[in-house]
Formats: structure tokens, sequence, C-alpha cells
């Protein structure tokens, strides 16, 4: 079963990591270790406003994922576009993540596969995912421009 802290249809954003673009990603802590995470700063993350629907880029971003396990890829190697992601829990895809939000992985596995633009694909594995707006800059939000 997929648990998230707070109900996540009362996040204000809906983040989709297809079509999102990674700045750079860092360890904070003893890699896999409890307290260890590894973090994605988005530098554009394609999200929907929740409350009408209406599609954009907001920045900045992250994603930290604690207890992570990375499979096909080298820290510098994680930036660019992404091309395709899924997360998955308990055999389900999550589609859209909550934003802000977090996802626990203590009941069930959750797993983060991700396809970047310039051809490295991982899987990250983690005890849990949080999301939200980077603590050092002001949140902007642009609509889309797609017709």
């Amino acid at each position: 079963m997929m648990a998230f802290d707070s109900p996540p249809w009362s996040a204000p954003w809906r983040l989709s990591l297809a079509g999102s673009e990674i700045a750079a990603a860092r360890i904070e802590g003893a890699a896999g270790s409890a307290s260890g995470a590894l973090v994605l700063r988005l530098s554009a993350a394609a999200v929907r406003r929740t409350a009408d629907g209406v599609a954009g880029y907001l920045r900045p971003v992250e994603l930290r994922l604690v207890q992570a396990r990375c499979d096909g890829a080298a820290l510098e190697e994680l930036f660019g576009g992404i091309r395709a992601a899924r997360v998955l829990q308990a055999g389900r895809v999550i589609d859209a993540l909550p934003l802000p939000g977090h996802l626990d992985g203590a009941a069930a596995p959750l797993v983060l596969e991700l396809q970047l633009i310039h051809g490295t694909a991982l899987r990250i594995e983690a005890g849990a995912l949080t999301l939200g707006l980077a603590a050092d800059a002001a949140a902007v939000f642009r609509e889309s421009c797609d017709c």
C-alpha cells in the first residue's frame, strides 16, 4: 500500500518526472545508510497546479531519496532532461507525485526508474522519497507554452 504523510490530493502541485530536468545530484550523509540521502535538484520540474490543472514548470525542486541505492549511473552522470520515468511501489506505478510530498518505502520497496535524454538509464531503490521546493531559492512557476 502507498503511504503518503499527507493526502496527495491536498498538495498544491502534481509533479511529472518525465519532461523535468535534473540540474545536479549530491549525496548527503553516508550513502545507503539510514541517514544518508541522494538529492536530485530539478532546474525545471514539469508540474500541474492542483487547483486549476494548469501545466507548467516549477523551480527549484528537490527530490530526497533516503537510503538510496543507485544502479546504472555515476553521480556525475545525473543531469539533463528526463525522457521517461516511473516510480514503483508494491507493483503499482505512481504517475504524478504530490509536491510537496513524502512517499514512505518502509511498508513496500520504493523504486525510481529514470531514462535521461542523453541516454543514461538508472534505477534507484530508496527507503523514502521526499519532494519539496529547495530552501535556498524562491519558487518560480511558468505556465507551459504548449498548445
